[in-house]
């Protein structure tokens, strides 16, 4: 893999990652994102700590000195000794932290040149910067073929990821109670008095929303999540805190010839609940729909299931960048001929890999009040709530797509921005065979997002109902509910006497793949 001969020599060894770098520098003709080579036949370059940074701040990455671009990345017999001892001091003292990385002489065509791979950084000690810059100014990234600052708003995202943020909690000076919407308060009073036990049935009403974080602490303004997930119109206050949506004609967004640039587009406001139903049902009315022919009669067939959109648009406004630097920037949700993108401000937030997202619940969140405040408000027309909060969600998204037998989500995690791409039934990546047989009507047609996430889960393997009740976060009593209802529509079954506290479950032949 790519990543492993970038950096960890203790897999590959130092010169493994060496030959490798080179053989790719000379296929591309020039420095690539995770090589960096200079001739240093004057010694060290000035830019080498920046160098480090950038790649200590992004995936790591290899260095060599005594290479000639212009001659073909040929050694040009520079005194290695002296720049491994420079190289190997610019990653322990000329940076804050210390990078980690492998340093020693290797050999290139029969020479030897000074050499190192830059581990990345641990996210908790990231940003590492220049110390002779500071960190403002000093605190790099790499890109295609060099570095660059990290943004200030950049900066405030690495920072962020070392404790937990508050932004959601922020008073909103210039609002008041009389800004939320009436009705959602009581419904939300209700359904709290109700369901979260005897602590909330002995306060007042304003002390109970200040509690769950509606009202900021000490106050009687709305908190920042307490206005979107309850005003009347939130951005009366925070005008750039919406949902865009976008139709586009091309797949690069490029205009017709008749100069259409947008099939449709929208500017989505209002409280959370209802800019989630609006995207969905922009998302709906714009995209293709197939027919399937069955013994019923003519069944039409979303490009993409409402339900694995839904979600994203959820997962998108509830783990967005609060912090005023990001309060400039929409959630965007862009529709192409090929692919649905969503894209939120900030990126993965906590020390979670992209990849795992749609594999294990992550229960690590950005916002935490506002989090918990959609758990307990509905969304219109509709018994369910906006969010679970169990961390699920892309999991659920996943098992939706394998059920309309479309590929599996594209996840990107900047600094900046998170983005998650579904992609279509004209996509080249889509399966027909799969697509074919997951258009027709089946029982996996009905089921809820929690029972989606425990079809999720099942796709890795044989789980037991103590294991997918930890994981989810319910009880025992509940998964074996969902249970019960995915085997009666055929989708899971146990593989031992189902009376058993350790009976495992799985999906049943044929459901995955």
């Amino acid at each position: 893999m790519w990543v492993v001969w970038l950096y960890d020599s203790r897999v590959t060894g130092l010169a493994d990652s060496v030959d490798e770098a080179v053989r790719r520098v000379r296929q591309a003709g020039t420095d690539l994102r995770r090589v960096e080579v200079k001739k240093a036949l004057g010694g060290i370059p000035q830019s080498l700590p920046e160098t480090i940074s950038a790649f200590a701040n992004s995936h790591g990455g290899v260095i060599i000195l005594g290479l000639d671009e212009r001659a073909g990345f040929a050694p040009v017999g520079a005194d290695p000794k002296p720049l491994a001892v420079a190289l190997a001091n610019a990653c322990q003292n000329l940076v804050e932290p210390s990078a980690r990385a492998d340093t020693d002489i290797v050999e290139v065509d029969g020479m030897p040149v000074a050499a190192c791979a830059v581990a990345p950084a641990d996210s908790v000690r990231r940003p590492c910067y220049v110390k002779s810059q500071g960190l403002e100014r000093g605190s790099y990234i790499r890109g295609h073929d060099g570095d660059r600052h990290l943004t200030t708003y950049e900066i405030h995202a690495v920072l962020s990821s070392r404790g937990q943020p508050t932004d959601d909690r922020a008073v909103v000076p210039d609002a008041t109670v009389a800004d939320l919407d009436a009705a959602a308060v009581a419904v939300l009073l209700e359904r709290l008095r109700r369901t979260r036990g005897p602590v909330f049935q002995q306060q007042d009403d304003l002390t109970v929303l200040r509690m769950v974080g509606a009202l900021a602490t000490g106050s009687d303004h709305p908190s920042l999540a307490g206005l979107l997930a309850l005003g009347v119109y939130p951005q009366q206050f925070l005008p750039q805190l919406d949902v865009t949506f976008v139709a586009f004609p091309t797949v690069d967004a490029q205009p017709l010839q008749d100069g259409t640039r947008f099939l449709d587009n929208a500017s989505i406001d209002g409280p959370i609940p209802s800019m989630v139903a609006q995207a969905e049902s922009a998302v709906a009315r714009n995209m293709t729909r197939g027919a399937v022919i069955t013994s019923q009669g003519r069944q039409d067939v979303p490009e993409y299931p409402l339900d694995a959109v839904r979600e994203l648009v959820v997962n998108a406004i509830m783990h967005r960048d609060y912090h005023p630097l990001a309060q400039g920037t929409q959630i965007r949700v862009e529709l192409y001929p090929n692919r649905l993108a969503i894209t939120s401000p900030g990126g993965l937030f906590g020390v979670a890999d992209p990849d795992e997202l749609t594999r294990t619940p992550i229960t690590a969140s950005r916002n935490n009040s506002l989090g918990k405040l959609l758990e307990d408000i509905p969304m219109p027309h509709s018994g369910r709530t906006v969010a679970e909060n169990r961390g699920g969600g892309l999991i659920a998204v996943k098992a939706a797509l394998t059920r309309a037998g479309l590929p599996p989500a594209k996840i990107t995690s900047t600094l900046s921005h998170f983005t998650v791409e579904l992609f279509g039934r004209h996509h080249p990546g889509v399966d027909r065979s799969r697509q074919s047989r997951a258009s027709a009507p089946s029982p996996a047609a009905a089921v809820t997002p929690r029972q989606a996430a425990v079809l999720g889960l099942l796709e890795q393997g044989d789980l037991t109902t103590a294991v997918l009740a930890d994981t989810l976060g319910i009880s025992r009593q509940a998964v074996l509910k969902h249970l019960t209802a995915l085997e009666t529509r055929g989708l899971v079954e146990p593989d031992a006497n189902r009376k058993s506290r350790n009976v495992a479950w799985r999906l049943r032949r044929g459901v995955a793949g």
